[in-house]
């Protein structure tokens, strides 16, 4: 009886959390000053994506104001409870819509429908198109962070007419470069922290790619050897000065995510990177992307080694564009733009706009 009672107290528990997590609703953003934003635009819809039910949160002081596609990291990752809390007074200047991408949070079950590179570039297009016609507006501006940044700059490749601008942030490049630096920054770390178990782990898994050997002798990409180095490069890379600033639990935390959403972004980031990130293995923008038919704006945290961004400084010299410009965002690492967000956005408000306004 007494374990009864037990289990069922918990259950109960379970119950409320689950309730009240589910009450989800859109935050509040707030100008410098700190007083909220009245946003004319505020809602979270579903809509339909190439076939797929997918959700967006589109949030902007005015309806005139230029749309800005925010591309989140991950894969699986779902930015927006970070973008409004960070960047609340950017909404005073672009109408910004966050997105769900397939197979993550309130879009977890689009997933279903294939996980594909091609999917999500093609994804990205369409859901430009869609927010195009929706505001009356001949073009938007794309933002992509880290993997949204891959995504990002394939849709601006291929349909550049869509767009004002390419903003690349945490810019992946090129990944076996990348993912070697990082695995050799993880090893050399676990050595110096003691970190047997790592150590151990990092010299059987080797440097990337990494491939596995199916039964029928079917060479296919290792997803789980890919989650084993990207789930500890995190905490082997570089403190920056400005993370004090920063709170990645807030992208869990999101209150436009209902107890379910929040399941399915975790089940989804997970998901990402065993599914989804190994098909970048063969990725090299310096060898397919050497010129770009729209402004292209990329910015960098200085102490950034997860997309690590000597790499993409290197690509930005070499790549053509009708405007380009690089901000380094010294004091940060991969999330530059939430750590040092006063400095973002005023580059978004005073540099980005003026230079793709000067263009027209």
């Amino acid at each position: 009886m007494k374990h009864s009672v037990q289990w069922g107290i918990w259950i109960a528990l379970a119950l409320a959390l689950i309730l009240v997590s589910s009450c989800s609703h859109t935050q509040k953003v707030y100008d410098v000053q700190g007083n909220e934003i009245e946003l004319e635009v505020d809602t979270r819809d579903t809509i339909t994506i190439n076939g797929t039910r997918q959700t967006i949160y589109v949030a902007g002081a005015s309806r005139d104001n230029p749309v800005l596609l925010w591309l989140d990291g991950g894969p699986g990752g779902s930015e927006v409870g970070w973008v409004r809390p960070y960047l609340g007074p950017l909404h005073e200047h672009f109408t910004i819509v966050c997105w769900d991408q397939r197979g993550t949070a309130a879009s977890f079950a689009a997933g279903r429908d294939g996980l594909s590179v091609q999917q999500f570039t093609d994804d990205v297009i369409e859901l430009s198109r869609i927010l195009a016609t929706r505001f009356n507006q001949e073009k938007i501006f794309l933002l992509g962070h880290s993997w949204g940044s891959v995504i990002g700059l394939m849709a601006a490749q291929r349909e550049p007419q869509l767009f004002h601008a390419y903003i690349g942030t945490a810019q992946q490049v090129n990944i076996v470069e990348n993912d070697s630096i990082g695995y050799e920054m993880i090893l050399e770390g676990a050595r110096a922290a003691s970190d047997a178990k790592t150590v151990k782990a990092m010299e059987k898994i080797g440097y990337p790619p990494y491939m596995k050997r199916l039964s029928d002798g079917t060479e296919v990409p290792d997803g789980d050897a890919y989650y084993q180095v990207l789930s500890r490069l995190y905490h082997y890379s570089p403190s920056a000065p400005a993370d004090a600033n920063y709170r990645s639990e807030k992208m869990f935390l999101a209150p436009e995510h209902s107890f379910f959403d929040r399941i399915n972004l975790i089940r989804g980031v997970i998901r990402g990177v065993k599914q989804v990130y190994p098909q970048l293995a063969d990725l090299d923008f310096e060898r397919d992307i050497t010129r770009l038919e729209c402004p292209l704006f990329i910015i960098n945290g200085r102490y950034d080694m997860s997309c690590v961004a000597t790499i993409s400084e290197r690509w930005y010299n070499q790549v053509e564009a009708p405007v380009k410009d690089l901000l380094w965002l010294e004091k940060s690492g991969h999330n530059a733009v939430y750590s040092e967000a006063d400095e973002f956005m005023r580059y978004m408000v005073e540099t980005v706009g003026p230079m793709v306004d000067r263009q027209r």
